[in-house]
């Protein structure tokens, strides 16, 4: 049975992080770092949806409908400072999945984004940074396989799929940006220091 409180309580915090990514954007402040007032929505918002998986267990298709699923998707996403928290979810959509009760699109990329920080290779090529003033896909795992891999998670080969980033413009300082990105993926406990 499906739950309209996933749906109800999840877009409110999803709304706020729309809201403040759009203020930053206005701002010319997005793109650069990571900025601490994004991360503070980040981190209340995984947060609450923490609590929400302890009292309703998690978010799947049979219990929080396809919208509720794609929200609490999306704050897992943004729970890049809580990487405790992403790979607990991912555990959970691995299992969900298996039991076709979660897409398995949104699994593949929340795979690549946690590989991405780890600094492992990507599997199913959904995740591209800037390099050198030019978007570029993050390093893949066995690239002959890609497409296979793609098609087994309902992606459509990586030829046909266009690079796309959340941030429209490289940062203004790649090299500064690079070395805060490092320091930061240390703090927040992605990496080892």
């Amino acid at each position: 049975m499906i739950d309209a409180t996933w749906e109800e309580k999840l877009n409110f915090l999803v709304e706020k992080d729309h809201q403040m990514r759009n203020l930053l954007q206005e701002k010319g402040i997005l793109n650069d770092a990571y900025h601490p007032e994004m991360e503070k929505i980040h981190l209340a918002n995984s947060k609450k949806l923490s609590e929400l998986i302890k009292n309703r267990g998690f978010p799947v298709l049979s219990n929080a409908g396809e919208r509720g699923v794609k929200l609490s998707w999306l704050i897992i996403m943004h729970a890049i400072s809580s990487p405790d928290f992403m790979k607990e979810c991912l555990f959970q959509i691995r299992i969900a999945a298996g039991q076709n009760d979660y897409p398995l699109d949104l699994l593949a990329y929340l795979e690549d984004r946690i590989s991405y920080f780890e600094g492992r290779p990507q599997l199913y090529g959904t995740s591209s940074d800037w390099e050198n003033g030019e978007l570029k896909r993050t390093p893949i795992e066995d690239l002959k396989g890609i497409d296979l891999r793609r098609k087994s998670m309902g992606l459509p080969p990586l030829t046909h799929r266009p690079l796309e980033h959340e941030m429209n413009r490289p940062p203004k300082d790649p090299t500064k940006k690079a070395q805060e990105f490092q320091r930061w993926l240390v703090k927040v406990g992605w990496k080892v220091g």
